[in-house]
């Protein structure tokens, strides 16, 4: 089944049987950025907006607990982010760089990376990461650029392709892998 309001450059979160599709903007330029709507795995119902609609949002999670950030609110870009409970969207601390374009892979609204994007005529390589309560600047693309294709979690992502200034096409695939934590350990033998 299609969705109730055609869109392009939303972002989205979940699986094939539990998603939520948000922001975009309609044709011709129709004013449905702040849409929610969430797949229960065969029709999409639409659920409390956004606060701040807007177009190249990036984020992800669950269908029950998303992160979203960023995008084109129709002049600019923003760093605005909000978090989704399953029920509404909340207003949570802004991204550090305002950007739109940016691509992004969550876990849930407790954990989640935005990497990219460009706030015109800039292209970013930042990452950033969320924790639930802040983002925080974490190691950069080797790329800087926007609109690309990623997935993945706050611990293990990729991002393929996108555009870039000096290179328009890059062809760049990144992963992001976080190294499991090493904590001293004494062993007492007796």
């Amino acid at each position: 089944n299609d969705v109730n309001v055609a869109r392009s450059q939303g972002a989205g979160a979940g699986t094939q049987t539990a998603a939520i599709f948000v922001g975009g903007e309609g044709s011709p330029y129709a004013d449905n950025k702040n849409k929610t709507e969430l797949w229960d795995g065969s029709s999409w119902t639409e659920v409390n907006n956004l606060n701040d609609g807007r177009t190249q949002i990036a984020g992800g999670g669950l269908s029950t607990s998303a992160i979203m950030a960023g995008g084109h609110p129709g002049s600019g870009q923003t760093a605005n982010t909000e978090s989704w409970d399953g029920t509404s969207w909340t207003e949570v601390n802004n991204l550090n760089t305002a950007r739109e374009g940016a691509n992004g892979a969550a876990n849930s609204n407790t954990a989640g990376l935005i990497f990219g994007g460009r706030a015109s005529p800039t292209y970013y390589a930042n990452t950033e990461s969320w924790n639930g309560t802040s983002w925080t600047e974490v190691a950069d693309l080797a790329t800087a650029r926007y609109n690309g294709t990623s997935a993945g979690s706050s611990t293990s992502a990729w991002l393929a392709g996108g555009y870039g200034g000096s290179n328009p096409q890059p062809a760049a695939t990144e992963e992001w892998l976080v190294p499991a934590t090493v904590t001293n350990t004494t062993i007492t033998v007796s």
